[in-house]
């Protein structure tokens, strides 16, 4: 198999041209509704009713629930989108129209965005304009990221896997991470939406292993993919865009092996800290004995006299 495939195909109809439970985690930010035209006909997301919206997207879960191996997991990046009609909480229909074609929606992670890092929005500059009661509204720094399964972890064998060490795992443990986004891409990338890389460097490192395969069935720019190769995973980019998947093949071919993933497990970064407590505390115990010995040896009749021949 190799290292990366790209797909210039549409993903509803992946099961067509990737074999059935043959991926070992997927990862994905989908099209957003309504917000963005990716200049495709019969793309998701634009120009559609939130129910076709969410119909093709239910569409897209099937296929991936179909490739997925028995056990492993999904993450899917989304935010909650502002329209004429109201807030739409595209999170909790997905998890809805997930849990329809047989996934387990297992946990949610909160992906904040530090303040400063987003531009101002419309709806928190009007409130600014007028600012009265009734008029509140806010800058949207957050989005989600939901977690589901095939199956469950019986049909996972832990016994043999290596442990992330507790530094990581104290790092990833809570359920809201900070991380700044991505706000200006380069040039050739200036219509894709931005995904930071330490969004799908994380989940990677969380639900795969080496040597796994990785799916992104709405590429984009290849930020997914780049990142499974540098953890040394192989992947599969679907994308519409034939311009998107030559940026792909080029950004992968580019992109090298790191050893990123060496220091969250086993001792790791936990075992140089306790070897380097351990040293100190052993370096003091040897100070306050030899200090001890300093003093009891000023103190001793011996010493007093060897020093008064010198005064």
């Amino acid at each position: 198999m190799k290292e990366f495939l790209v797909f210039n195909k549409d993903s509803r109809y992946m099961s067509e041209y990737i074999e059935n439970e043959s991926i070992d985690f997927i990862v994905f930010s989908p099209p957003y509704w309504n917000l963005r035209n990716y200049g495709f006909v019969d793309q998701i997301g634009f120009k559609q009713s939130y129910d076709e919206y969410l119909s093709d997207m239910e569409k897209v879960f099937q296929e991936c629930f179909k490739v997925l191996k028995s056990g492993r997991f999904m993450a899917i990046n989304i935010g909650t989108v502002v329209s004429d009609e109201g807030m739409k909480f595209i999170s909790g229909d997905f998890v809805n129209r997930c849990s329809r074609v047989g996934f387990t929606f297992r946990k949610d992670i909160i992906w904040h965005k530090p303040r400063g890092t987003t531009k101002w929005q419309r709806g928190a500059t009007q409130f600014s304009k007028n600012p009265y009661p009734l008029m509140f509204n806010t800058n949207i720094n957050h989005e989600y990221i939901l977690i589901f399964q095939k199956g469950h972890n019986g049909e996972i064998d832990f016994s043999s896997l290596p442990k992330f060490n507790r530094s990581f795992v104290r790092k990833m443990a809570y359920s809201v991470w900070d991380i700044k986004p991505v706000n200006s891409p380069k040039k050739d990338e200036r219509h894709v939406a931005p995904f930071p890389e330490e969004i799908p460097r994380r989940l990677i490192l969380l639900f795969s292993f080496k040597g796994d395969m990785i799916l992104d069935p709405f590429a984009g720019c290849g930020t997914t993919n780049k990142v499974a190769k540098e953890l040394g995973r192989k992947s599969i980019a679907i994308e519409l865009s034939e311009d998107y998947c030559k940026l792909i093949k080029n950004k992968l071919t580019m992109t090298k092996f790191d050893s990123y993933d060496e220091d969250i497990f086993g001792e790791g970064i936990d075992y140089e800290i306790d070897y380097a407590k351990k040293i100190l505390e052993n370096a003091k115990k040897e100070y306050e004995k030899a200090k001890k010995n300093y003093k009891e040896l000023l103190s001793s009749s011996e010493t007093k006299e060897g020093l008064n021949k010198f005064m």
